[in-house]
């Protein structure tokens, strides 16, 4: 009686045969700021979530700890590169790969060196934040020009001529910083008006 009772017992206990992550199958950051470990659910034999799902009995780990570690139920990153991020419920584990890429320039686009913009016309800037060779959303960009008489830039990054002469465009993002100078020429002479020509003397 005792072993049916104890065979029966079993039989009604969840058995976790795989875990899957929400989510890509990697995960990307671009700062140092901590981030929740993905979501992980408890699958039986049939790819079927277990209910309830045993999420107590989870255990987590990082490595290596120089591109992260785990506080808690965040992945804390360190430094830039791969890292594996393991879920482990008794024997059934799983495992996802987190990625540190952390902004290491900013590049400006829109604007050919030696190339006179007029008094008075304008001139976009765009400027890239950069970690390696992948584009970083979401940083906030500064403008700032180091002579506002020759040129002035407003925070969208489009510069003013004001006068003739040279000026430094810096765009700022966090501790990282780009500059182009620009070169801003004469103002654009004024379009002829049909019928306004005035006749060359004889």
């Amino acid at each position: 009686m005792v072993a049916l009772l104890a065979l029966a017992l079993t039989g009604c206990s969840p058995t976790p045969a795989s875990i899957k992550f929400d989510g890509e199958p990697t995960a990307t950051v671009h700062t140092l700021d901590a981030v929740p470990v993905k979501k992980a659910t408890v699958l039986d034999a049939d790819g079927k979530a277990l209910e309830p799902q045993p999420t107590t009995e989870l255990s987590w780990s990082v490595t290596p700890a120089t591109v992260a570690t785990l506080d808690k139920a965040n992945v804390k990153p360190v430094g830039n590169g791969d890292a594996t991020v393991e879920a482990k419920v008794g024997d059934v584990k799983a495992s996802y790969k987190f990625v540190v890429a952390l902004p290491d320039k900013v590049e400006i686009a829109g604007y050919t060196a030696g190339t006179p913009v007029a008094v008075g016309a304008t001139q976009a800037l765009t400027a890239n934040v950069m970690a390696g060779a992948d584009k970083v959303e979401g940083m906030t960009v500064t403008w700032e020009s180091t002579n506002t008489a020759v040129a002035t830039v407003d925070a969208s990054g489009t510069v003013t001529g004001v006068g003739p002469g040279a000026s430094t465009v810096k765009a700022t993002a966090g501790e990282l910083s780009a500059t182009v100078d620009v070169t801003i020429g004469d103002a654009a002479a004024a379009p002829a008006v049909a019928g306004d020509a005035t006749a060359a003397p004889k």
